[in-house]
């Protein structure tokens, strides 16, 4: 099962980087264009653009910039926990720092949202009258903490195996 996991992790972990392969700098011609009052030579552009405010480029273009890499190290993290569940161990002291790592990871992502929401927000001329929304995912901080006390239940899982190899 650990096996099956570990490749649909880096299947989901190739798709997040080819979407941002493509949509990065797909959305920042849209910008550039959106910027430019929406002149542009390509068909396509002018369709993304029409009726979008440049703050709403700026959202996904940021969004896209931390989330992309930031699933990615997640993935990744994730991988190294499930190959040491296909190896029979994964009580080893790294889980728990790789669980605090996705944890941070996750909070870090969330607070960037937030902070982008906020600045965007601030520069009349990027959103008009049509504000983003500040909000925050309740459910997001449950999971981070969440993986918090997962990492920490690691920890001692791995010190409760060492302490028992140790006992004759």
């Amino acid at each position: 099962m650990a096996e099956i996991m570990t490749a649909l992790v880096t299947v989901a972990m190739w798709i997040v980087g080819a979407v941002g392969v493509i949509g990065i700098p797909l959305f920042s011609v849209g910008l550039s264009a959106s910027l430019s009052g929406g002149d542009s030579q390509f068909p396509l552009v002018r369709t993304l653009v029409d009726g979008v405010l440049p703050g709403e480029f700026v959202l996904v273009i940021v969004g896209l910039a931390v989330i992309v890499p930031g699933v990615i190290y997640i993935c990744f993290q994730l991988r190294h926990i499930l190959l040491t569940l296909a190896d029979g161990d994964p009580f080893v002291p790294e889980n728990a720092r790789r669980l605090t790592r996705i944890g941070t990871a996750i909070a870090a992502m969330e607070l960037i949202r937030m902070a982008t929401v906020m600045v965007v927000r601030a520069v009349p001329s990027l959103v008009g009258d049509k504000l983003p929304p500040i909000s925050t995912q309740f459910i997001l901080w449950i999971s981070v903490a969440a993986l918090f006390v997962l990492s920490q239940v690691f920890r001692e899982g791995t010190r409760l195996r060492d302490e028992e190899k140790m006992t004759i």
